[in-house]
């Protein structure tokens, strides 16, 4: 089939990446990006790519540039969507039978980029969890998970297999705020194409989530991966 990201230009790579990082947390609010030349070395591309990349993203504000000094974040591009729902919930709503198997649960390190994104030091330890997510046993979502072990102490596999959100406002006693999404369509890879039963060419959405509580801390930080063919997103936007 060749290769899949010919098509993609690669100032839209780079572009697409940055906002990546912001939306997972990894740039924050006035954090600084890294240079053009680091950026230009790291994709392998020359520094006139880059500043297309970057200027697109100043043009929509996104970015903004302080001469001589460098480029930063300027804000966190946000949509005000549907109402927060576990995957549970939607399932129910849909008439469809939900259930759980977590494939991977074990603690280590956060590392800098988790830590980041948590709100931890990345000495911490987190929970890292992978779940599959059926409904009425077709497989939905594949779910790679990160969450503060300090903060969630009675976390167990029985309760994963359930819901978090449940798990979480009903056992912790602490209201889910809201949770910061970028959702954006990739291709699959082999793995993932057997998992879903689905051609590689089959585009498949990514969601890179992070889930707040009312007292703005973070829950955690969900990769999840969803079988689009069977399992659309829907969203009502309200004024």
């Amino acid at each position: 089939m060749g290769d899949k990201n010919l098509k993609i230009p690669k100032y839209k790579k780079i572009k697409d990446d940055i906002l990546n990082n912001i939306a997972i947390g990894h740039y924050k609010k006035n954090d600084i990006i890294p240079t053009e030349l680091e950026l230009a070395n790291k994709y392998n591309v020359s520094r006139v790519t880059v500043r297309r990349a970057t200027d697109s993203l100043v043009a929509q504000g996104i970015l903004y540039r302080t001469p001589g000094v460098g480029t930063f974040v300027a804000k966190i591009p946000t949509q005000k969507i549907a109402t927060l729902k576990s995957f549970t919930e939607e399932m129910e709503e849909l008439g469809l039978k939900a259930t759980t198997k977590v494939n991977t649960f074990m603690i280590k390190k956060a590392g800098l980029e988790i830590a980041r994104i948590l709100g931890i030091n990345e000495e911490d330890m987190v929970y890292y969890i992978e779940r599959f997510r059926y409904a009425d046993n077709d497989l939905y979502v594949f779910e790679k998970t990160y969450m503060p072990v300090d903060s969630n102490p009675g976390i167990s596999i029985k309760i994963l297999e359930g819901s978090k959100y449940e798990y979480v406002e009903k056992i912790r006693g602490i209201k889910i705020d809201h949770s910061f999404q970028q959702i954006f369509p990739i291709l699959p890879d082999e793995t993932l194409s057997k998992l879903f039963g689905i051609n590689e060419a089959t585009p498949i959405i990514k969601i890179a989530n992070t889930t707040y509580l009312e007292d703005k801390s973070v829950l955690d930080f969900t990769e999840l991966l969803l079988n689009s063919p069977q399992y659309q997103l829907t969203y009502i936007r309200r004024r």
